[in-house]
């Protein structure tokens, strides 16, 4: 078995209870779909293999070291796809289906979606768009939405997004991404990381201190997570304050 393999074994068991979660993961959700969604994110801040490793010594089980060794990106990567598809799977019972959480969304936004599950996707997100390396972005693109993405219409649709949104979102794209800017010139990266990250209390108290806000009294955290957090602004400051670039216009 591949080190990948063991990881879906062990995963399934957590979420279905015939496994106890391994020390370092802590998990809160009783659905399944969500609880194997939470217990990925944790997963993305410890690592596959350490996560694997934690499982086995729980389980009393023996892997080979060779699994461990030939544990490659393409494994994280899978993981990430068959975790998406799993979510996007709709309940069987044929008289109440709920709509696919999917529907109408953007090509670009399901990759995002797949991406932002792990923490380690991103950063090779960053790696492979810095680089400009389209084989691989290509690649990403086909595990995670089976499609193969343009790599400049991308980034020029994540740079440029918020031009064909409406007003309110416009305004709230502009303001944050100001505050965020400004917040890293200054060195408050802690300040910028929980703002990305969604805390409430967070935004709250800085919206009193930002003179960009300080004059928007329509800035409330539901404005702030409708028209920004939910709509794929975060991993777009993220990607550029790591060093990606974005295309004002294709040509």
């Amino acid at each position: 078995m591949t080190l990948f393999e063991y990881y879906l074994q062990y995963m399934t068991r957590i979420c279905e209870g015939s496994l106890e979660a391994p020390e370092g993961i802590t998990l809160t959700e009783t659905d399944e779909v969500r609880r194997a969604m939470e217990l990925q994110q944790q997963i993305g801040a410890m690592g596959t293999p350490a996560f694997v490793r934690a499982c086995a010594a729980a389980a009393g089980d023996e892997i080979p070291r060779e699994a461990y060794d030939n544990f490659s990106m393409d494994d994280a990567l899978s993981a990430a796809r068959a975790l998406t598809e799993q979510a996007r799977e709709e309940p069987k019972e044929p008289e109440q289906k709920e709509p696919d959480p999917d529907a109408g969304k953007h090509a670009f936004e399901v990759f995002l979606d797949c991406i932002a599950l792990d923490d380690g996707l991103v950063q090779y997100l960053i790696e492979v768009l810095k680089k400009k390396d389209w084989q691989e972005f290509y690649k990403l693109s086909r595990i995670t939405t089976k499609l193969d993405l343009d790599p400049n219409e991308f980034l020029y649709w994540l740079g440029n997004k918020e031009q064909y949104a409406p007003r309110e979102e416009q305004v709230c794209a502009a303001v944050m991404d100001a505050c965020l800017a400004r917040l890293a010139e200054e060195e408050r990266m802690d300040v910028a990381a929980a703002l990305l990250s969604g805390d409430r209390k967070t935004f709250e108290l800085f919206r009193c201190e930002a003179p960009e806000l300080l004059h928007l009294p329509e800035a409330t955290f539901d404005w702030y997570c409708r028209n920004y957090l939910d709509r794929d602004y975060p991993l777009r400051m993220i990607l550029r304050l790591n060093g990606v670039e974005f295309p004002e216009r294709l040509g």
